[in-house]
C-alpha cells in the first residue's frame, strides 16, 4: 500500500470531547498544520511527520517537533489508550503529537511535559474535565526519565541512558480516580495528590546500578561507581 499523505482533522471527534469554552480560557496555540505520512508498518500504526510543527503554551514556551519525526503513540501508557482512546483517531491528537516527541527526546522534564500535554488539550478543543482525565492518566502512568543534565547520569546509575520508566499502578484504583476527575473536575494539585494512591512504584531506581569493590582503610566494600 502506498504511503497516503494527510492532514489531520482539527474537527474532535472522540467521545468525551468538546469546543473549548469561546476562548474564555487561554490555553496557548499550535504553529502550522499537522500534516503527515501513514507508513506501511505491520505490527505498529506509524506516521512521519511531513512538515514541522509546534505547540506554544499560554507563557510563551514552545514545544516543536522537526519534520520528519516518527509518531507511534507509544508516548501515552497503555491505560490511557484502553480508557481513553488511540491518539490517532480522538480529538486530540495534536496534544498527542507533540508529547510523544517529547517523550522521544526527554530533553524537557517529564513533569513539564505533562503539563503542556494538559494545556495543548485545551488548545485542541478537549474539555476542561476530560483534559485533566487525560492528565491524571499521565499522572499516575504516564512516562518519567532524567534530563540528560540530571546528577542521576554521574551518580545514581553511571552511564546508562536513557533513564526512562513508568511507575507501577494499580489499575483498579486508577480507573476510580478517571470517574472522580470527570465527576468533579478538580484542581492539579488535587489530582497530583489523589494520583499517588494509584501508584505501587514509582521508580526510578529499577536500573541495575554498577558497584564497586574497593578498599576504606583495611575493610573491602561495595560502593556505587
Amino acid at each position: 500500500m502506498k504511503a497516503l499523505l494527510i492532514v489531520v482533522s482539527m474537527v474532535a471527534l472522540s467521545a468525551g470531547v468538546s469546543a473549548a469554552d469561546g476562548g474564555k480560557n487561554n490555553y496557548g496555540a499550535f504553529e502550522g498544520k499537522v500534516i503527515v505520512e501513514w507508513l506501511d508498518d505491520p505490527f505498529v500504526p506509524t506516521m512521519r511527520l511531513v512538515e514541522p510543527f509546534a505547540y506554544r503554551q499560554p507563557q510563551g514556551k514552545v514545544w516543536a517537533v522537526p519534520g520528519g519525526h516518527l509518531v507511534k503513540g507509544r508516548g501515552l501508557p497503555p491505560l490511557f489508550r484502553d480508557l481513553i482512546g488511540q491518539p490517532f483517531n480522538g480529538g486530540f491528537r495534536k496534544s498527542s503529537i507533540v508529547y510523544d516527541y517529547a517523550t522521544q527526546t526527554m530533553t524537557e522534564p517529564w513533569d513539564d511535559a505533562q503539563h503542556m500535554f494538559l494545556d495543548a488539550t485545551g488548545a485542541e478543543g478537549v474539555n476542561e474535565a476530560e483534559g485533566k482525565a487525560m492528565y491524571m492518566l499521565l499522572r499516575t502512568q504516564g512516562s518519567r526519565w532524567e534530563v540528560p543534565s540530571s546528577t542521576c547520569y554521574g551518580h545514581c546509575h553511571g552511564k546508562q541512558e536513557p533513564l526512562l520508566w513508568r511507575p507501577v499502578v494499580d489499575e483498579e484504583t486508577v480507573v476510580e480516580l478517571l470517574g472522580w476527575v470527570r465527576r468533579n473536575n478538580p484542581s492539579l494539585p488535587e489530582i497530583d495528590e489523589r494520583a499517588q494512591s494509584a501508584i505501587l512504584d514509582p521508580g526510578p531506581h529499577v536500573f541495575p546500578q554498577q558497584r564497586c569493590r574497593v578498599f576504606s582503610g583495611s575493610t573491602l566494600v561495595n560502593i556505587l561507581c
